[in-house]
């Protein structure tokens, strides 16, 4: 039986993809343990799919020239020390990482009890963490076209990315209903297109669009009440935050996505979804926007830099899908061809390949 121990977080762009490997691995037979960090999502996701966890007090490493940031390093040390006991206690043939504060002092650990690791990076410029560690991994995947480009002197395998199941089986039920927007802001939602979307979408030429906006749950409220006070409540839902059975029923509708640019654009390829984008400024190296740009290559995204992002030209770049069929027709051709239905299966094939290479 293979033991493994899956790493990644405390973000869901990190966390859901790392769950994925480790539901098909699980039901391949192998033996889970997922290590991360107290403070992400990834204890509770464990904890509702029944997945082993142990975690430690990591946190993001700030500035070194702060008392916040010998904070986190201090604890970064600590969870690597805590990490390898988990380790030796575990006794893994194999580590599998998707990136992120919390999977740091895990790889860490592995590499000095010589465990080999796997590595999978869902941005287009390899995060600090995964970078770190990449040259002595004994694969590293990657989702984008361009990844290469931004880390040249590693060997990355283009793999695609490990979405859940249920949003793939959800793929052959798409059915679009004309003129429905979807606004995604991440798990914990964006503030600036919480305040700016509703704005949009009294736009003259959108008056017959509809639209769903996860607002993100701490941001709700406020986002409710400008769309109150926009007398556009009776077109435009807002809701905390969609799960998965939701999340699976808006993919199936929207005609059109507007968001940022990290971890649901796998998400937009796989359902064939035109999108505009609005990338996070202030993303590691610039990722969301290297993300976005790969999109807008083969013509299946629109992207509006954040400080352009006013809602005229939201409202406009919106228009732009909706009111153009044939564009709509060609981004979900050229999205279906660069998703990568089967990339759970590789990563798990590269992971029991670690194995049999030590």
């Amino acid at each position: 039986m293979l033991r493994l121990v899956v790493t990644g977080g405390g973000t869901g762009g990190h966390v859901y993809p790392a769950l994925e490997v480790a539901r098909y691995a699980s039901e391949q037979g192998a033996e889970i343990l997922y290590l991360g960090s107290l403070r992400g999502q990834e204890g509770k996701a464990c904890a509702d799919r029944g997945i082993l966890f142990q975690g430690f007090p990591s946190e993001p490493l700030y500035s070194l020239k702060t008392p916040r940031g010998w904070r986190a390093a201090a604890q970064l040390l600590r969870a690597k020390s805590m990490a390898k006991r988990a380790l030796k206690a575990a006794d893994p043939d194999v580590v599998f990482s998707t990136g992120g504060y919390s999977a740091g002092p895990v790889v860490a650990a592995a590499r000095s009890l010589g465990i080999p690791y796997c590595i999978h990076e869902a941005n287009s410029v390899p995060g600090r963490s995964n970078l770190m560690f990449a040259h002595e991994a004994d694969a590293f995947t990657c989702l984008f076209k361009s990844t290469p480009k931004f880390a040249p002197n590693v060997s990355c395998v283009r793999v695609g990315q490990p979405l859940r199941h249920e949003l793939r089986e959800a793929v052959k039920d798409r059915k679009p209903v004309e003129d429905l927007v979807l606004i995604v802001g991440g798990s914990q939602g964006s503030e600036y297109l919480n305040m700016n979307m509703p704005r949009a979408a009294t736009s003259d030429q959108l008056q017959s669009t509809r639209f769903l906006h996860a607002s993100g749950p701490k941001n709700f409220e406020s986002t409710f009440k400008v769309v109150q006070s926009l007398g556009i409540d009776d077109r435009y839902r807002v809701v905390p935050y969609l799960e998965t059975n939701d999340m699976v029923e808006a993919y199936r509708s929207a005609t059109v996505v507007v968001g940022r640019s990290g971890s649901t654009l796998a998400e937009l390829a796989m359902f064939g979804i035109p999108s505009v984008l609005v990338p996070l400024p202030s993303a590691a190296g610039n990722h969301q926007f290297h993300n976005a740009e790969e999109f807008v290559e083969i013509n299946a995204a629109k992207l509006v830099p954040q400080d352009q992002a006013t809602p005229a030209a939201l409202a406009e770049a919106i228009e732009g899908w909706v009111g153009n069929a044939e564009a709509r027709q060609i981004a979900e051709r050229e999205l279906k061809a660069w998703d990568i239905p089967d990339a759970t299966e590789r990563i798990y094939e590269l992971i029991q390949q670690a194995t049999v290479q030590h």
